[in-house]
This record gives structure tokens, C-alpha cells and sequence, in this order.
């Protein structure tokens, strides 16, 4: 970090506090961007309940109806818990971010074939199995560690 600073410093960059600060904690959860990813699974994943449903999705699972409440919250819950894990191993390790990064994408992944098997028809199948992938992406951009950039 001292050495961050004063290559800047003799480069004639200015650092303010805020990019020190992201230069020496870069594995760090960022919230804001956590939370403006939740934000964007959600709408996605109502993006794809409302395609499934122009293209015809029965919307019911293993007997029961999937509605877009339940879509929120099977969006919210799981990177809610995810993101409080993450929080406290990273707070561990500097490498919690980036392993729980990967965990998370690859748990959306081989989690796919669960809704094409329970749904009632194959349009709910293919959305509900796009909310997985989905979910599993969002939640890999918004853990995965950023780059530390000197303001300059």
C-alpha cells in the first residue's frame, strides 16, 4: 500500500482517502454495488416471469403456483443470506469474495435442472431455470472483487 502511495506520489497522482482506501481493501463486499444487484436480479428475473408467461408458463412447481411476489422473494432470500456469508468470511479472508463469487454462479448453474424437471409445463421450466442462471450471474458480478483504480 505505502508502496502504491508513493510510486503515486512520485508520479505526480494525486490519491485521495476514498481510492486508498479501495486499493488496500479491493476483496472487500462493496454494498452499494450489492445492492443495486439485487436491484437488477429482481427486475430480470420479472423480465423473465413475464416472458414465461406471454409464452405460456402454467407458473405451477412440484404442485404449487409461482407467482411474482414469489419470484422477489426467491430472488432477495438467497443472495440476502449469500451476501451477510460473504460479508463475514471476507471479513476472514481476501479471498472469501472471489471463491464465494464462483460458489454462487456455479450453485445457479447446476441448480437448473430442478425447475426444468418440477415445472407443470416446459415454458415454466425454461423461466424458471432462466432465473437461476440469471440470479447466479448478477450474484457473480456483484461479489466478485473489484479493481483498485488510482484517482489521477
Amino acid at each position: 500500500m505505502n508502496a502504491v502511495i508513493a510510486e503515486a506520489q512520485h508520479e505526480g497522482v494525486t490519491m485521495t482517502s476514498a481510492s486508498a482506501a479501495s486499493t488496500s481493501t479491493p476483496n472487500n463486499l462493496n454494498g452499494k454495488r450489492f445492492g443495486l444487484a439485487v436491484l437488477a436480479a429482481i427486475i430480470l428475473n420479472l423480465i423473465a416471469y413475464a416472458i414465461g408467461s406471454v409464452a405460456g408458463a402454467s407458473w405451477i412447481a412440484n404442485g404449487q403456483d409461482i407467482t411474482w411476489i414469489m419470484v422477489i422473494l426467491a430472488t432477495v432470500f438467497p443472495m440476502a443470506v449469500g451476501g451477510a456469508i460473504t460479508y463475514l468470511l471476507a471479513r476472514r479472508s481476501g479471498k472469501a469474495t472471489h471463491v464465494m463469487a464462483w460458489i454462487g454462479l456455479a450453485f445457479g448453474i447446476v441448480t437448473v435442472p430442478a425447475p426444468l424437471f418440477s415445472a407443470e409445463n416446459a415454458a415454466a421450466g425454461m423461466a424458471l431455470a432462466s432465473m437461476h442462471v440469471i440470479t447466479g450471474v448478477v450474484w457473480f458480478f456483484a461479489v466478485r472483487p473489484g479493481r483498485a483504480v488510482a484517482a489521477g
